[in-house]
Order: structure tokens, then sequence, then C-alpha cells
């Protein structure tokens, strides 16, 4: 089963420097990304996958190690869907 995240409807931003801040507007819980994570949640404005997430970073940085970009994304995807800034969606697969 593959999961799919997408962002909750309800939240907030604001850039901090090369971070962005991230507050769900209902718990009022924060997260604040560092360059990866903000380039996680940019690509979050549909349903994506970890690995069709991994696969668009991994190509835009070749040099980094896949297995820690794909340990680093989903870390990602875990702080966020907590937070309940994303939800996780069985998409097939």
């Amino acid at each position: 089963m593959t999961l799919v995240y997408r962002r909750a409807g309800s939240f907030d931003q604001e850039e901090l420097d090369d971070e962005l801040v991230v507050m769900e507007l209902e718990s009022q819980a924060v997260v604040t990304l560092n360059p990866t994570g903000r380039l996680v949640w940019q690509m979050l404005d549909g349903a994506a996958s970890c690995d069709d997430i991994h696969d668009l970073i991994g190509s835009a940085f070749p040099d980094v190690d896949g297995d820690s970009l794909k340990g680093d994304i989903q870390a990602v995807l875990d702080t966020l869907v907590a937070a309940r800034l994303v939800t996780a969606e069985s998409g097939g697969g």
C-alpha cells in the first residue's frame, strides 16, 4: 500500500530566512521547516507519495545519498501528519 500526502485545509505559513514556519489554525500546532522540509511542503499542493517527492528532490540533487534523503523526507511527512498539517491516505499500489 502506498500512502499519498496532501496539505490540510487550515494552515498559515510565514517565511523566516531560509526556513518556513507553518501553523495549523485549529490546533495552533507550529512546525518550522528547514530548506529540505520546505521543498517537501511545496510538493504537497496535490497528492504525492514519499517516493514521488524523493524522485523529484533526488533528481535535483543527485549527489545526496538516496536512502538518507528518503528517510529525511519521511521524517518531514511524519512530523506534518502529527501536526495535522498534512493528511495521509491510501493511494493504492
